[in-house]
């Protein structure tokens, strides 16, 4: 690891001041700020990388906690985020292990970004949630430098928390076709229909079409991954005219809770006229009205996992990564029932 040193010898000033502004206070040291942007790329130009656990230990008078970031990509759902920290919490609550934990919001395909914060040594080890398929090719082909746990994404670089995500989909277009269904459709958030990691849609479509259940262009309606989104989507789907769908999917459950008020109105019953189901398990589909049947993401256990996964990287760097495979039962309630026979040909 490039230290200090080297830096005062490329920048020529002293220890002192290399470590003053590297340490973040430049300003409150009146050093000026053609010298701090000159320490500050030749450290990046030498891949220094602070001593985070020395510089709290110095901050907290001896007391230092790992800090572990969990990147969280702006427009992912905020329920699932509420979710995440009640299981990420636990680790703490269970006094299992004591880190500290902070939220980094980023943007979609600002990869490059993510690496750098990564790499400037700011934490102990980091969570990504949400990633594409692109910016996950790039992070194996450019390996972080921090113990890294991956949320429900499938690696053999790095250590994973996840499901099998065409499986959510196949099993749901099963249970229709097996609920004797022959018209079905979906509400997909939109992001789903454009993303190389749209397996759980994709799942959904080619079950489909594998167990004879027609799927019509206009019976699949994408819209933004919000409560607004999905009311929309089902207003679109009502008052497109024809035989509307008996079986009807949302890939995230709180589009489905929004839809509901669309249905009510154009006097669609749920289930008689139209069963629904979910992907998610958020509290609000437990209390709607009906409450919502869903393929249940069980969100808080894995949060849990990745927080282990992540403790175990930091305490031990040489350990080898790990993956870690959850199962993602049918909770069935008021708007679709189970399954009415043993199996389909």
């Amino acid at each position: 690891m490039s230290t200090i040193k080297e830096i005062a010898e490329k920048t020529k000033v002293s220890v002192g001041t290399v470590s003053i502004v590297l340490n973040g206070r430049g300003d409150e040291m009146r050093i000026s700020k053609k010298t701090q942007q000159r320490i500050l790329e030749a450290a990046q130009g030498i891949g220094y990388v602070p001593n985070i656990s020395a510089r709290r230990l110095r901050q907290t008078g001896g007391r230092s906690l790992p800090v572990i970031a969990t990147f969280w990509p702006s427009d992912l759902s905020s329920d699932l985020l509420g979710r995440f920290f009640t299981g990420a919490q636990s680790s703490i609550l269970e006094q299992e292990h004591a880190f500290e934990m902070t939220i980094q919001p980023f943007k979609r395909k600002h990869i490059h970004r993510i690496k750098e914060i990564c790499d400037s040594g700011m934490y102990h080890g980091v969570i990504l949630t949400g990633i594409s398929a692109e910016d996950q090719r790039y992070l194996e082909d450019n390996p972080l430098s921090v113990p890294t746990v991956l949320f429900n994404r499938k690696s053999s670089t790095y250590s994973c928390v996840h499901v099998d995500t065409y499986e959510i989909g196949r099993k749901s277009a099963e249970l229709f076709a097996i609920r004797g269904h022959k018209k079905v459709g979906t509400i997909v958030p939109e992001h789903l229909m454009r993303s190389e990691n749209n397996l759980r849609f994709r799942g959904f479509v080619e079950s489909c079409a594998k167990y004879g259940l027609e799927l019509e262009e206009r019976h699949i309606q994408a819209a933004p991954m919000t409560m607004e989104g999905g009311y929309a989507a089902a207003k679109t789907l009502v008052e497109g005219g024809g035989e509307l769908p008996t079986g009807l999917f949302f890939p995230l459950g709180i589009m489905a809770v929004a839809a509901l008020p669309v249905f009510h109105r154009a006097n669609i019953q749920i289930p008689d006229a139209m069963e629904i189901l979910t992907y998610g398990d958020h509290d609000a589909e437990k209390y709607s009205v009906p409450s919502l049947s869903t393929v249940k993401l069980p969100v808080e256990e894995m949060a849990a996992a990745c927080i282990r996964l992540a403790m175990g990287r930091i305490l031990d760097p040489k350990s080898k990564p790990k993956a870690v495979v959850f199962e993602t039962p049918f909770i069935f309630r008021e708007s679709c029932g189970g399954f009415i026979q043993a199996s389909i040909q």
